[in-house]
């Protein structure tokens, strides 16, 4: 591993000679000037022949790499990997997503009422363009429940009914 320890001089390390503040190494936007400019030089403007280069690629994911050294973390929910702003951010897309997929599904049900199981659920939030797992639709069943808008009508399977609409 190479020494990260890169001492600001006051100049721009793209090597274009612009003065930068205390502690900087580039101005705005030249960090990714210079990262071209390495990548054209080094490695024909190809990420993925860098990453072969470092012994990286399908079979030895650079993701899992960044999770082992403790810079990167992996969602508690899915296979998403990425920094720590990364994870929060994609949280926050989960949680929207999630939000947005209860709310369609509960409208539907007060819609239409009746007998729900969870292949129906599926196929709702399906055909509303989501893509959700049998669990998570159970887990808004329960959720549903508890809140008085289901009631479950078979111990042994999740099967609801709409109490009210």
């Amino acid at each position: 591993m190479t020494d990260t320890n890169v001492a600001p001089t006051g100049r721009c390390y793209c090597g274009c000679r612009t003065e930068v503040g205390y502690g900087r190494t580039f101005a705005a936007g030249h960090d990714k000037i210079a990262e071209a400019a390495y990548m054209a030089v080094h490695h024909n403007g190809s990420v993925a022949e860098l990453l072969v280069s470092q012994g990286y690629g399908p079979d030895n994911p650079v993701t899992d790499a960044a999770v082992a050294t403790g810079g990167w973390r992996k969602c508690e929910h899915c296979e998403y990997k990425g920094a720590p702003e990364s994870i929060r951010n994609h949280m926050a897309k989960v949680r929207k997503a999630e939000n947005s997929q209860r709310k369609s599904l509960e409208k539907t049900l007060r819609t239409l009422g009746g007998t729900w199981d969870p292949s129906r659920g599926i196929q709702t939030l399906s055909d509303a363009g989501y893509h959700p797992s049998e669990k998570y639709v159970r887990e808004i069943y329960r959720d549903l429940a508890d809140a008085g808008l289901l009631e479950k009508i078979d111990e042994n399977r999740a099967i609801y009914f709409v109490t009210e609409q």
